[in-house]
């Protein structure tokens, strides 16, 4: 016997031969083609897990961007009116006479 001199070897060495006995009576027989596809799925399934808690953590970290304030939709902004247009528009209007 190989560890039955205490009764942690024996209980050691009943689970080593079970182990034994299960790989050798299950490990010669080919995967079917439906337990072929469930272990796809899960590794798929596993990696897009990864992949979303990666996103999350690395998206939490990130610096905060900065907000760039912009105008409604919709409204209507007129330019500044510079000084020198305001006088060349007197001008003109002074000049043809009002109508």
């Amino acid at each position: 016997m190989l560890f039955s001199s205490s009764k942690l070897g024996h209980i050691g060495q009943i689970l080593s031969t079970g182990a034994a006995w299960e790989i050798g009576t299950s490990a010669f027989t080919p995967p079917t083609a439906n337990e072929i596809e469930t272990f796809v799925h899960v590794v798929i399934q596993v990696v897009v897990g990864v992949v979303t808690i990666y996103a999350t953590v690395r998206k939490m970290f990130q610096k905060p961007e900065t907000v760039v304030q912009l105008p409604a939709v919709g409204t209507v902004v007129a330019p500044p009116v510079s000084p020198a247009a305001v006088s060349a528009e007197a001008s003109i209007t002074a000049a043809h006479g009002a109508d």
